[in-house]
């Protein structure tokens, strides 16, 4: 929790330091929003087809994050973030629900770290890019590791 509202503090930072004309952050800014509206979609779908209470509980706190980095960036840049509400697949099964938002976060993830691995170091869009890869990374590992949970009983 630390961590996230580290990386949502850089974010709004970031931006903040970025003239509003930079075409090339707007840019990429607009596509970190939209793969993370994707990424809710899916947690929030993981989250309806929790088996258990502490899931669904955990769930919602991974999902509350990606949902409050979406906020960030939205409130700091209303034009390219999309503030809407974001519509959750249906998947009534937990085990296909964790496999989509894995598989949605994983390539997210590369996608994102292909385009912040062409960006010139210490730039703020690197920067910006990093911030967001390394919160779903985190997300991943989290879902990694509750399907592990789940598989040893």
């Amino acid at each position: 929790m630390k961590q996230e509202k580290e990386a949502l503090e850089r974010i709004v930072q970031i931006v903040a330091s970025v003239p509003r004309n930079n075409a090339r952050f707007l840019s990429v800014a607009t596509i970190i929003g939209t793969m993370l509206r994707r990424v809710l979609s899916a947690e929030k779908a993981l989250e309806a087809a929790s088996i258990s209470l502490a899931q669904r509980t955990k769930m919602a706190q991974l999902r509350g994050e990606t949902a409050h980095m979406i906020e960030v960036l939205g409130a700091e840049m209303p034009q390219q973030v999309s503030l809407s509400t974001v519509v959750a697949l249906e998947e009534p099964s937990w085990w296909f629900a964790l496999s989509e938002t894995t598989h949605v976060l994983q390539e997210c993830v590369e996608q994102l770290s292909g385009m912040v691995s062409k960006q010139e170091k210490s730039s703020a869009v690197r920067d910006l890019t990093a911030q967001c890869v390394s919160l779903l990374r985190d997300h991943y590992n989290e879902y990694l590791l509750e399907a592990r949970n789940w598989m040893d009983g």
